[in-house]
């Protein structure tokens, strides 16, 4: 019997550890903007704002919003590239708007802000300057030393919450992680980057 309960809390432990392998997950309700970035590549952008109803109410809105990615669905030729997700009023009078992109470049795109997500040297070829970038540890603080061509690194100048698909080895100089595991941008204009281990 007592074999079997060290089997249970072996299994247990296992799965606690395994849990925090992954990136950082995002809470049920988004209220501020959020930027996440899956497994396959595919990018959530959550922009919110103050909601006055006195011009729209929240399903004129959502079918506005859906109206917009329909039209730059038909003229990048693809059925997906950006979806709506939801639109939600929130407590306190702001309102959230969801959309769903199949990847990095489409969400640069649409979105009109800088958003890269492949490898360091996918960076480099994109025209991104990966090696004079200033980095920290997560862990420690310390200074980033060379970037392996082939790890994940997240660019963007976006002013959200990054929520990214892997463990973070190391952040921009002004960068913050949340207690939630996100990472938070610097106040500062300028790119962000968040590599991957």
């Amino acid at each position: 019997m007592k074999k079997i309960g060290k089997f249970a809390v072996s299994i247990c432990l296992c799965m606690v550890l395994l849990t925090g392998c992954g990136g950082a997950k995002v809470p049920d309700v988004v209220d501020k903007p959020a930027v996440s970035v899956g497994g396959e590549g595919e990018v959530t952008v959550w922009q919110t704002g103050e909601f006055g109803e006195t011009y729209y109410n929240v399903a004129e809105l959502a079918a506005m919003a859906e109206q917009e990615a329909a039209d730059y669905n038909a003229e990048k030729g693809k059925e997906a590239a950006v979806t709506v997700e939801k639109v939600e009023a929130l407590a306190g009078g702001s309102v959230v708007v969801a959309y769903r992109f199949d990847g990095w470049e489409s969400c640069s795109d649409y979105m009109g802000e800088t958003f890269f997500f492949g490898t360091v040297q996918q960076a480099g070829i994109n025209g991104f300057d990966t090696g004079n970038a200033a980095m920290k540890s997560v862990k420690d603080g310390s200074q980033q030393a060379a970037w392996d061509a082939d790890k994940k690194v997240l660019i963007t100048d976006m002013k959200a919450d990054i929520y990214c698909p892997g463990r973070v080895e190391s952040i921009s100089e002004g960068a913050s992680v949340n207690e939630d595991g996100s990472i938070k941008p610097s106040g500062e204009d300028g790119l962000l980057y968040i590599l991957l281990k």
